[in-house]
């Protein structure tokens, strides 16, 4: 019997998406679907200028040339793209169906699963791109040097409806079929970074780090068609890990010269410059093997003088690597005072809100999409 729990179980807290692949398999896991912290997601998104803590390793390590003070950042980063709230009634129809599975009676097999299986293909109709991810982050900076780690947990289902056989499960009637296949990849980075600021302008930093990959998956058919001998097929993935090493870099050029009351600058990373291999075998007959490959993301923040507003306009995952697409991610940030900040934001495809409170040793920000289920973070930073 092929098994979902362990998968679901975080899918609950997290979760899923969608489309039409061949295996099931990391390579297919939107790896670049993470958010880093609250004040960035409260920005909609945007990180590579104005990430100012220890997490700058992790998301811009030329940025750890202004932090300037001892910083301990604490945030977790949820985001999906569909109510997760829907989820648990998600769980219960595919387990419905996997319990199904060694049945050897077909017409009981389809009276059992009738209520699931239509739950499912009304939750594929309505969501035919479901992904979520929850990223945790901490760590160290002290000058222009920087400590970080995280796992970022990115969860996957896909769904076809009435196709023949997408996921190599196993052929079922075209007429009325329902295939899903998900999976859960866990990249946790432990890095060290440095930035250093050069003349005329020009920022530049690198961090090293160490990434651990592991994931699990499954995948099934079910149809309700009384021509099917066997109206339930899946399979399950078991466990499988990997580490590897890779160096990230990243750059902020500020021009001399500026615009009357205005202060511009601009971004740019490059994650992955040493493409991460990371061999996790074969299972089942397939290649669970995949790279962490480079990925570039470019960005340009406007400050009034003053510091109190600023705008800021990033293209993130412009090279379209490692499962993902490019994004767009704008947003403003307006300080009353020194105590409290306000954001509003353009998250690639949500508006999202945001809030700041300085306290000075202290700094809290939070952030929600306007569907908090959707979008969601809270950070703590600690600066000496």
């Amino acid at each position: 019997m092929w098994s979902l729990r362990w998968v679901l179980v975080l899918a609950v807290s997290l979760t899923l998406c969608s489309g039409v692949f061949s295996q099931v398999s990391p390579r297919v896991v939107d790896r670049s679907f993470q958010r880093p912290s609250a004040r960035a997601l409260g920005l909609g998104g945007a990180y590579l200028l104005l990430t100012d803590d220890a997490s700058a390793v992790l998301w811009n390590p030329a940025a750890l040339a202004h932090t300037k003070r001892f910083t301990f950042p604490i945030d977790l980063t949820g985001r999906a793209n569909f109510d997760v709230l829907d989820v648990p009634d998600l769980v219960d129809s595919l387990e419905a169906i996997r319990d199904q599975t060694d049945v050897a009676d077909a017409a009981a097999v389809r009276a059992a699963i009738r209520s699931a299986y239509e739950e499912v293909k009304r939750f594929a109709a309505e969501h035919p791109r479901m992904r979520a991810s929850l990223t945790p982050v901490t760590g160290l900076s002290w000058g222009g040097y920087g400590l970080a780690v995280t796992t970022g947990v990115v969860l996957q289902l896909d769904t076809a409806v009435n196709a023949a056989d997408p996921f190599r499960v196993g052929a079922l009637p075209v007429a009325d079929n329902l295939y899903f296949r998900g999976g859960a990849i866990a990249v946790t980075s432990a890095a060290v970074g440095y930035g250093h600021v050069f003349p005329a302008g020009l920022t530049l930093g690198g961090s090293i780090r160490w990434v651990r990959a592991d994931f699990a998956g499954f995948l099934a058919g079910a149809s309700l068609d009384p021509a099917a001998a066997d109206p339930v097929l899946g399979t399950d993935f078991p466990q499988v890990n990997e580490n590897a090493f890779t160096l990230d870099v990243g750059a902020i050029y500020e021009p001399p010269i500026q615009p009357p009351q205005w202060r511009i600058r601009y971004a740019g990373v490059v994650r992955n410059l040493w493409p991460a291999e990371l061999d996790l075998g074969v299972v089942r007959g397939i290649d669970m093997s995949f790279r962490l490959n480079p990925e570039v993301d470019l960005g340009a923040v406007a400050e009034w003088k003053g510091g109190r507003t600023l705008g800021v306009l990033e293209l993130h995952n412009v090279t379209g690597a490692n499962g993902g697409d490019l994004s767009i991610h704008a947003g403003i940030e307006h300080w009353m005072g020194s105590v409290f900040a306000v954001r509003v934001g353009w998250d690639d495809d949500k508006p999202v809100l945001g809030l700041g409170v300085d306290l000075g040793v202290l700094r809290l920000d939070l952030a929600a999409g306007l569907k908090p289920q959707e979008r969601l973070a809270v950070g703590l930073s600690l600066r000496f």
